[in-house]
């Protein structure tokens, strides 16, 4: 009696220490320390051993002089008997040493090593150890003492494996904040705005800075609102219906907005649907709000410069030349023979064996800039003066690289037809801006926003939704049934004995376990019901 309460002592004390240290070796040796103190046992070993590093963690207490010893012994791959059956065997339980030729416990004058007692250690699919106990020489330990043991040794797993979820979750709770900041670096270099907006429940989510210029529903912009420019706003009505009812891959509008000072600003507003039920109606769609109005005035400045070249081309080139060699895009204007008419110092550049613009104006384009003596065909490239002979309008076009010039970049062209007073179509005169940066920015913002979501409203070990996000679609599956005068049926489930399950098996086993019913209970279900985990063993 005297010694099993001793050890319940000694168990209340290192369980109280597991608990509030988070330092994997002072975990280890302070452990250690506390099963020695007091006489209660002559020694004791904490080992683990990385299975996929291939790496030893160990520490001890009491061993004195054999110390360095021993842990040369681990180092080296050689562990004590007693300590490779605890982790073969495929139950946790209490190992009696019996092979005292070890190099952990040899016999001491004579006598015996005192039957050391050794349990695994079961910390997760790659890390297992041992722990192992040197009782006085003179003591069998009994059947109590053994049970204690196995629950010490649960209880140092239990903390090691807090300790892993805990260096885990701080892990990822720094990538997560990396993450947003080089969300919020890239929206702020490119004058963005994210939006993120529930179909269902018209819930609006837009960044900080740009909530106000998101709120343009209304016509009263006294009220708050900002209100769209009467000649765009059923047009941008029609683009987003065409893209919520699966007509367009993706919602991309430029439109003007009210501003406080009673003039227009330009916006950009480009989205996706993100999610859809199970009829194919649209749920969820994120995108960007950019604030173009800067660019619109550059648009329609340079829209200037073509008017003009329109119609003083052939009297006032130079004076013409002058004026597109100050816009920073490149600007060409290109005859039906390919021949440049005019060609500014921006685009000169982007030649593939330079020179200055008047050098260049007279020869073929695709000579100077894809290096051939045929019009380029290309699909990467697009020829823009075939593409306006085929339209006969205004349009806009890509090219990966810019006229097949061998810089990777991608180019957005504005190309325009240039027509004579009799309207008859003598060339082309075409912008070019570099989108390679745009491109890029945008689909990191889709990538991150989405991968977001996902943490948020998923449970991460059985993928099923998690609390939130089945409170919304149990808000809405209520509102639709109410609309159609029906019903909503709700089972909320646990599993019985689940926690002997852990505390015998381990938390691995009931992970598992969960990841298991969570399969079966999808598969039971159709695809228009929602399975969620509430937490734990509890599922809805």
């Amino acid at each position: 009696m005297k010694r099993t309460l001793a050890l319940l002592h000694a168990a209340y004390g290192v369980c109280r220490f597991l608990l509030e240290e988070r330092d994997l070796p002072a975990l280890l040796q302070g452990a250690c320390d506390r099963f020695v103190a007091g006489g209660l046992y002559r020694s004791a070993l904490l080992v683990l051993v990385d299975r996929e590093g291939e790496g030893v963690i160990a520490a001890e207490a009491g061993f004195a002089e054999r110390g360095p010893a021993v842990m040369a012994q681990l180092r080296s791959g050689r562990f004590p008997d007693c300590g490779l059956r605890a982790l073969s065997a495929e139950r946790v339980e209490v190992q009696v040493c019996v092979d005292c030729a070890c190099p952990i416990c040899p016999i001491e004058g004579g006598r015996e090593c005192g039957r050391p007692l050794c349990v695994a250690l079961r910390v997760s699919p790659a890390l297992a150890g041992f722990l192992l106990l040197q009782p006085p020489i003179e003591l069998r330990a009994g059947e109590r003492e053994r049970e204690l043991v196995a629950e010490l040794a649960e209880a140092v797993a239990s903390a090691l494996r807090r300790l892993f979820a805990a260096e885990a979750a701080g892990r990822r709770e720094q990538e997560l904040r990396r993450s947003g900041e080089r969300c919020e670096l890239a929206l702020q270099a490119t004058d963005s705005g994210v939006w993120d907006w529930n179909i269902r429940t018209g819930a609006m989510y837009a960044s900080p800075d740009h909530w106000q210029l998101l709120d343009y529903r209304r016509d009263d912009p006294v009220s708050g609102g900002r209100a769209i420019h009467p000649e765009d706003r059923e047009r941008v009505l029609a683009v987003l219906a065409d893209h919520l009812e699966g007509r367009s891959d993706e919602y991309r509008i430029e439109y003007r907005v009210a501003n406080p000072g009673g003039g227009w600003s330009w916006y950009l507003d480009h989205g996706r649907v993100v999610e859809r039920d199970a009829a194919g109606m649209p749920v969820r769609m994120t995108g960007t709000h950019r604030d173009i109005t800067a660019r619109k005035r550059q648009e329609e400045a340079v829209a200037q410069v073509q008017r003009q070249l329109h119609e003083t081309v052939d009297r006032e080139r130079d004076f013409l030349q002058t004026i597109i060699d100050s816009a920073a895009d490149p600007v060409m204007a290109i005859g039906l023979d390919y021949e440049l008419l005019l060609i500014n110092q921006a685009a000169a550049r982007l030649v593939r064996d330079g020179g200055s613009a008047r050098v260049l104006q007279g020869r073929k384009c695709h000579q100077l800039f894809a290096d051939s003596y045929r019009p380029c065909r290309d699909s990467r490239y697009p020829c823009p003066v075939r593409a306006v002979q085929a339209g006969g309008r205004a349009l806009r076009l890509v090219h990966t690289p810019y006229h097949g010039n061998g810089v990777n970049n991608t180019f957005e062209l504005e190309v325009s037809p240039l027509v004579n007073a009799d309207g008859t179509l003598y060339g082309v005169i075409e912008v070019a801006r570099d989108i390679t940066d745009r491109l890029r920015i945008e689909e990191e913002l889709r990538a991150s926003q989405s991968h977001l979501y996902r943490l948020a409203h998923h449970d991460t070990l059985t993928g099923l939704p998690n609390r939130l996000l089945f409170r919304d679609r149990f808000g809405q599956a209520v509102v639709k049934a109410q609309r159609r005068r029906g019903r909503v049926a709700v089972l909320f489930l646990d599993l019985d004995r689940f926690k002997a399950i852990n505390d015998t098996l381990g938390h691995d086993v009931g992970d598992a376990l969960l990841v298991q019913v969570a399969g079966r209970l999808q598969r039971q279900c159709r695809q228009s019901d929602t399975v969620a985990r509430l937490g734990g063993d509890e599922f809805v």
